[in-house]
């Protein structure tokens, strides 16, 4: 009798590493495929600060994205994001992954600049196309009106990557 319920606790034992088994193995909507990338209708890339001289208090440094018709900008962007200004073993990072979402279909001027708390100009550092020349204003004033560059979203709703920049952090040394 006793052998007979050993016997029978295998097999239910048995049979139960079978299902789950079979279970787990099952291909369903309760496990999703996570697909990495680039997210739709964003713009994507890399600011890389070639000086160190922040401003670390009485603002905030923005990568933003206005559309290409209404540049220079007369109002907000569409989409910006703000750059966060931080240590890595007490030294200033000075490159800084971004990703402006949510961007309908078209081409975009992307900027750095730096937004003053209180009153007063918030400069421009930098403008897709125009940063490699990181020229002071007012020599660079061409250059920043119409930008050769620009960041473009498809109508498919692409994203539009690879979009590097190189800015100043030091304010005085504004393209605009």
């Amino acid at each position: 009798m006793k052998s007979k319920f050993k016997l029978k606790i295998f097999e239910v034992i048995a049979i139960a590493l079978l299902f789950v088994t079979i279970y787990s193995c099952s291909d369903d909507d309760n496990n999703p495929v996570v697909i990495n990338g680039p997210v739709s209708n964003s713009v994507n890339g890399v600011v890389n600060f070639v000086d160190t001289n922040f401003i670390l208090t009485g603002g905030t440094y923005l990568i933003s994205a206005y559309p290409s018709t209404g540049w220079p900008p007369m109002g907000g962007p569409t989409a910006y994001d703000t750059i966060k200004i931080a240590r890595t073993n007490n030294v200033l990072n000075t490159s800084y992954n971004y990703q402006l979402r949510d961007l309908p279909t078209g081409d975009y001027v992307v900027s750095v600049g730096f937004r003053k708390s209180v009153g007063g100009q918030s400069p421009v550092m930098s403008v897709y196309g125009c940063d490699t020349l990181r020229t002071i204003y007012p020599a660079g004033l061409t250059c920043f009106l119409n930008p050769t560059l620009k960041a473009t979203i498809g109508s498919n709703n692409e994203a539009a990557v690879g979009i590097d920049m190189l800015s100043w952090a030091d304010t005085t040394y504004k393209v605009y």
